[in-house]
């Protein structure tokens, strides 16, 4: 992560430097290179103009993932889903039971293959804050790939999350609007410590 203004003052110098380019060609008459300072010229001010945007950057630090949100935000949609109140182990828990299709989960391979993992958690952050629940911080490996259980396959827990501990059960979804087949959130379940 890089401070915005550090990031504005490298481009508008950049910037400079791609004009004071264009200067120099227009005065050589070297008409053949212009097209390539035009080009440098007009992607430094894009993002220029990018950095200068407030939805931008996060806590006033810009970084390539910041950068990937505000381009290409995750869609919300609304779910529907059931909420049910239980006691797992004599601590309570929340469970929202998501109907199909339910909500898209981005999974990457890990180990071969063997598990996925949720490296990127945008996805579980939009669903996090359709349900008014503050958002994860960070990815995490498929439970069985650290249990070594049968039964901990499609689960992915965060044990540090703010309320509690985070369990989310996947599942394959159905859009049979688009006919389409797809990873997704078919439990997720809130349990205090």
């Amino acid at each position: 992560m890089v401070a915005t203004e550090t990031a504005k003052t490298v481009l508008l110098v950049l910037f400079g430097a791609s004009i004071l380019w264009i200067v120099i060609i227009i005065v050589k008459n070297d008409m053949e290179t212009i097209v390539r300072a035009l080009l440098v010229a007009a992607v430094v001010g894009a993002g220029l103009f990018l950095v200068g945007k407030p939805g931008a950057s996060i806590d006033g630090k810009i970084s390539l993932t910041s950068i990937k949100e505000y381009l290409f935000p995750v869609r919300e949609r609304t779910y529907t889903f059931n909420r049910r109140e239980e006691t797992l182990d004599g601590r309570p828990a929340t469970t929202y039971i998501f109907n199909d299709p339910g909500p898209r989960l981005s999974l990457a391979l890990m180990d071969g293959g063997k598990y996925m993992a949720i490296k990127d958690i945008r996805s579980v952050n939009s669903v996090l804050k359709l349900l008014g629940l503050p958002p994860v911080t960070e990815g995490v490996p498929e439970l069985a790939s650290l249990t070594g259980k049968r039964n901990d396959a499609d689960k992915y827990r965060w044990d540090g999350y703010e309320r509690g501990v985070l369990i989310i059960e996947r599942s394959i979804c159905r859009d049979m609007t688009t006919t389409e087949s797809f990873p997704c959130i078919a439990t997720l379940k809130i349990a205090a410590r």
